[in-house]
């Protein structure tokens, strides 16, 4: 009998024990996340003009997929809020020079080049469930 009441003791303590753990666990916050489908629109600045290109696509600065041939890109779980999406149809970052004046040689004067292509800039925000973005890509080189 003795061992009978040290065993529904010992059972006892080891659910009081189970459930203080299982009441204590930390609650796991999940990441809300949409699914994204990407165009893109080509544009040229004297008229619209439409090529068959392949564009680099990243969000906040990082490559995510490409459209090839204008088919949508559809990325899943992409975090919900505000984000920077990108299209290049080049991998080259824009370069720059430093141009020196030979009548002034300590005044420098630096110009952002970009290469001639297309790419273009949209900031959108991004909801649970489908959200649909076209990023407006305008073609050509530019001196900024």
């Amino acid at each position: 009998m003795k061992i009978a009441l040290r065993n529904k003791k010992t059972l006892l303590i080891f659910l009081a024990l189970l459930c203080f753990l299982l009441s204590s666990c930390t609650i796991i916050n999940v990441l809300e996340t949409g699914t994204v489908t990407i165009t893109v629109d080509e544009n040229l600045i004297m008229g619209k003009i439409t090529f068959s290109k392949d564009y680099y696509i990243y969000i906040d600065n990082i490559f995510r997929g490409m459209v090839i041939d204008y088919a949508p890109l559809t990325l899943e779980n992409v975090s919900v809020g505000m984000h920077t999406f990108r299209a290049s149809d080049h991998l080259i970052e824009p370069d720059s020079i430093n141009l020196i004046s030979e009548e002034i040689s300590d005044k420098e004067i630096k110009i952002d080049i970009l290469p001639p292509g297309c790419s273009g800039t949209i900031n959108s925000y991004v909801t649970t469930g489908v959200n649909y973005i076209s990023i407006p890509v305008y073609c050509g080189g530019v001196i900024l």
